[in-house]
């Protein structure tokens, strides 16, 4: 008996046909065939009988490819698409296959039809339904038909007919009004299902129109499903259309499809970077956004055709109880996550520009100049501190708002400290609730706080950054008079983002990246080009993908728009950790400390050429002297006795490496001997396996690193990796750091990658983080009650080792606290990952504790 395997990777609608293909080769030639398929969608092979699983490679197993080149002479010949696989079948096998039915073959378990449909489970009973999916896939947007004209239809029918709107996730399926919302709730085979138990289908030409043919209907109603089809141009009747179908379509009424459908992809190029974008594939003739083909084909034709089942006698409307259960449903679904879903490569330019078409006119509401910053935050208060009472030392005077996101950001205690400075502080939560936006994190904060801010003309900072002049005189600068816009340059250009250019329809300028730790903007001049940045950051997980954050994000909308802005020229000024922006005439303005963040327990290196750096650190000295840190909000368990604290934990060190990197744990263990740590033993823990992700392996040595050290007398252990350099006084600051000789720690981190701090606790020189920001296992320090619990609790969390032992570790109810300044620095250069090395900014080799 001879094996076959039918590979094919197209789309499902034509893996419906493969089904047939299949039914009739064993149907026409039984018991010489066993077969198996390959496809993208195995959902539509569930319950087939016709397979038998075989093993690719396997002897006397023979693996097809398949296509339908039939379907190149579709416009000249007589068949349908079912003939496709049946044609090139019979001609890779010298066969006369022939259809044996027109229609796909889907089957069905007798427990699936048993099953209520998801209708039936929204509306609470059998209520009879229509599906409709009104839109469809990006890589062929001609079959699109206007949602305001399915919106139509829908309206029409709303209290005599229930649609249940479908679509996959990643295409387009903008919501219908009064349907039931199943949008992104249905995999394949649910899909399958549901048209099982549907009655009847509305859709253009796509997977669904196949599946209203080839999948049975439920018992007691017509054999052939009814089914409407939006169709167009594109493709011939003859090739597409099922007998008991209204295949709607126009070939031979436009010059583009006289002869034939004219199998064009594409309305408009969408910037993805696909063939389809050549002008070979787009429509010659578009008409407000759709083909001319589906302009011609109006709802009131759409209408008709439905009623035709009813009129014809072959459905029936529903009834008074069946639709108070269709209220019920379009009730139970009105929420769904659809809409929430990011962009692609393959949208993002649709939903681009149907969003410039409804910024509205400027409000005219805003008055006046004055500064932003946006600091929430025990780490951002610090570095906006500093800012301000920079700001009013060098004289400034304008108003300032500090922007945060919620009171976890800011509480009572911080607002208070910034009263006498004159600020005034907005919670762009609250904002939020008469204002809604899509995301708002720190970075799309940004233009949220330009746009919602009181003052019509802006001065954004950065909360680190710091001025070495009053900032006012920017607005009287002939370049801002000009253009209403001052950007700063950026080091370069990100190569990552140049598909995002050409997504927006732009060619990409001969100009740095903006950088935006300091924007001037007259919103009145700038109003549409700030709103579509702010749209631009609403959908920040498509367009962080390709950029850094905010700061391309104003470049592109003011590019995009048209709208005129002066960029300064002079570059960036490097300092360590610190970039100097300039003004027109080259005189250094702003010093952006986006590396060096000011810390509230000083731990900064001064930095060469930094200007009135000590200012800025008296003025450090002054918050810490009027503010615990928020430490207040920090709940520290009261721990063991005065006597106990004399006396130093044993602390075993524990440390992982692979064969590979040999060379790098030798300089590691001689870093660590330079140190006072003594000749105290130090367990090795070698990665011993091969042919593995070395993630998992990394994480698995961590395992067995940490059960090794339950079988010490040890009351820590010391968890190290072994690419680290080693502040020289390693065990003197351990012997001398209070929440260890007080036994107060659980999981300590002596490694800070510059984490998001909840507080900083000034008297124990530490800050204190929350588990979910915790990232990097360069040092932890445990307890042996912590490690007894991550062993125990290992398979709970996944992730890498960093994610486990942090997340478990948080668990125990301790605050996880970091040494401040950091006592060991991950060394090298690049990450073995293939992310961004990161190290600590506030490693100090030489620091020792009083």
């Amino acid at each position: 008996m001879r094996k076959l395997v039918l590979k094919s990777g197209f789309s499902p609608g034509d893996i419906v046909m493969l089904t047939a293909a299949v039914r009739d080769l064993h149907h026409w030639y039984p018991d010489r065939f066993l077969t198996d398929v390959r496809t993208l969608c195995p959902g539509l092979w569930d319950n087939n009988p016709h397979l038998t699983p075989l093993v690719e490679g396997a002897p006397n197993v023979e693996l097809i490819d398949c296509s339908y080149p039939l379907i190149d002479r579709c416009n000249e010949t007589p068949y349908h698409c079912l003939h496709g696989f049946i044609d090139f079948l019979n001609r890779r096998l010298d066969f006369a296959i022939k259809p044996t039915a027109f229609k796909g073959d889907i089957h069905l378990s007798d427990q699936e039809r048993s099953w209520y449909s998801q209708v039936h489970e929204a509306t609470g009973e059998d209520t009879p339904f229509w599906i409709v999916a009104a839109g469809g896939k990006y890589d062929v947007t001609i079959k699109w038909w206007q949602t305001e004209r399915y919106q139509q239809v829908v309206d029409y029918f709303r209290g005599k007919i229930l649609f249940a709107q479908v679509g996959e996730f990643g295409h387009h399926h903008p919501k219908l009004d009064g349907v039931i919302d199943l949008r992104g709730q249905t995999n394949l085979r649910e899909l399958v299902r549901l048209v099982h138990h549907s009655q009847g289908v509305l859709c253009s030409v796509t997977a669904l129109m196949h599946l209203a043919a080839a999948v049975e209907t439920k018992r007691g109603v017509p054999r052939d499903r009814p089914c409407v089809v939006v169709a167009g141009g594109r493709e011939p009747a003859h090739w597409e259309a099922y007998p008991g179908h209204q295949f709607i379509h126009t070939t031979g009424a436009l010059p583009c499809c006289a002869t034939g459908g004219c199998w064009k992809d594409r309305i408009m190029p969408l910037g993805d970077g696909d063939k389809r974008d050549q002008p070979g594939h787009l429509c010659v003739d578009v008409v407000d956004q759709i083909p001319r083909c589906m302009d011609m084909i109006t709802p009131e034709e759409i209408i008709r055709r439905v009623e035709l089942y009813y009129h014809g006698g072959m459905l029936k409307y529903l009834s008074a109880r069946q639709r108070r259960g269709a209220e019920r449903g379009v009730s139970a679904t009105g929420i769904n996550s659809y809409d929430q879903q990011s962009l692609t490569l393959h949208n993002a330019r649709m939903a681009c520009e149907r969003f410039l078409q409804t910024i509205p006119e400027y409000p005219n509401q805003y008055r006046g100049r004055g500064i932003i910053i946006c600091g929430g935050g025990v780490r951002y208060l610090t570095n906006a501190w500093v800012c301000i009472n920079m700001l009013r030392w060098l004289g400034c005077r304008l108003p300032v708002q500090l922007w945060h996101l919620g009171p976890r950001e800011l509480d009572g205690r911080m607002k208070a400290l910034l009263v006498p400075l004159g600020v005034e502080c907005v919670d762009a939560f609250s904002v939020r609730q008469k204002h809604p936006v899509r995301k708002l994190g720190g970075w799309e904060l940004k233009p949220y706080a330009i746009l919602h801010s009181a003052f019509e003309e802006v001065l954004l900072l950065d909360a680190d950054n710091v001025p070495v002049v009053n900032p006012e005189y920017l607005f009287q600068t002939p370049q801002y008079q000009a253009t209403g816009a001052i950007f700063w340059p950026d080091y370069g250009r990100e190569p990552r983002a140049q598909p995002v250019w050409r997504s927006c329809r732009l060619r990409r300028p001969k100009e740095p990246e903006f950088e935006s730790g300091q924007i001037l903007v007259d919103k009145k001049r700038c109003w549409k080009a700030l709103r579509l940045s702010l749209w631009f950051n609403e959908n920040s997980d498509f367009y962080y993908r390709y950029l850094h954050g905010d700061k391309e994000t104003f470049h592109l909308a003011f590019r995009k728009l048209k709208k005129s802005y002066a960029l300064v020229k002079q570059p960036i000024y490097s300092l360590r950790g610190t970039m100097c922006q300039h003004d027109f005439e080259g005189n250094r303005v702003f010093q952006h400390r986006n590396m060096d963040k000011w810390n509230l327990l000083l731990t900064n290196k001064p930095v060469p050429g930094f200007r009135y750096e000590a200012e800025c650190r008296e003025f450090v000295r002054r918050l810490w002297r009027i503010w615990d840190g928020g430490m207040a909000s920090v709940k520290v368990p009261v721990r063991r006795t005065s006597a106990l604290m004399r006396n130093v934990p044993r602390v075993q060190t524990v440390m992982i490496s692979c064969p590979e990197r040999a060379e790098l744990l030798r300089k590691t263990l001689k870093n660590l001997a330079r140190t006072d740590w003594g000749a105290e033993s130090v367990h090795v823990q070698m990665d011993a396996e091969t042919g593995e992700d070395r993630r998992d392996r990394q994480t698995k040595t961590t395992f067995r690193a940490l059960q090794w050290s339950l079988g010490t007398n040890a009351e820590y252990i010391l968890f190290l990796e072994d690419d680290l350099a080693f502040n020289r006084y390693l065990r003197h600051n351990l012997e001398h750091w209070r929440p260890l000789r007080n036994r107060a720690v659980a999981l300590a981190g002596l490694y800070d990658p510059n984490l998001r701090a909840s507080a900083y606790d000034l008297r124990n020189q530490a800050v204190v983080v929350a588990p979910q920001v915790v990232y990097g296992s360069q040092a932890f320090l445990l307890s042996m009650s912590a490690v007894a619990y991550v062993v125990r609790h290992w398979n709970e969390v996944e992730g890498m080792q960093d994610i486990k032992i942090s997340r478990l570790a948080g668990r125990l109810k301790l605050p996880l606290l970091y040494h401040c300044p950091s006592l060991i620095q991950h060394v090298g250069k690049s990450s073995v990952w293939g992310g961004p090395f990161h190290q600590a900014p506030d490693f100090d080799a030489e620091w020792k504790a009083a």
